[in-house]
């Protein structure tokens, strides 16, 4: 407890959605993610096309986080 006046708890930066769920990264990214557990069943050849899907997500993923 303090006896100075309450200080106002912050909120979320300017121009950020407020709902929880808006721009939820992990879940715009999770099929995405969930290609990677098919690897195993895949051809050695066949992996890179699944990298690569995987890497341009992410890449846009930053690229949209930082605007």
């Amino acid at each position: 407890m303090t006896d100075g006046p309450q200080r106002p708890v912050p909120g979320p930066p300017p121009g950020r959605a407020t709902d929880p769920g808006a721009g939820d990264a992990e879940g715009a990214l999770e099929p995405v993610l969930a290609r990677l557990a098919d690897l195993d069943g895949l051809a050695t050849t066949d992996h890179v096309g699944v990298l690569e899907a995987v890497h341009d997500a992410l890449v846009a993923e930053l690229a949209r986080a930082e605007d």
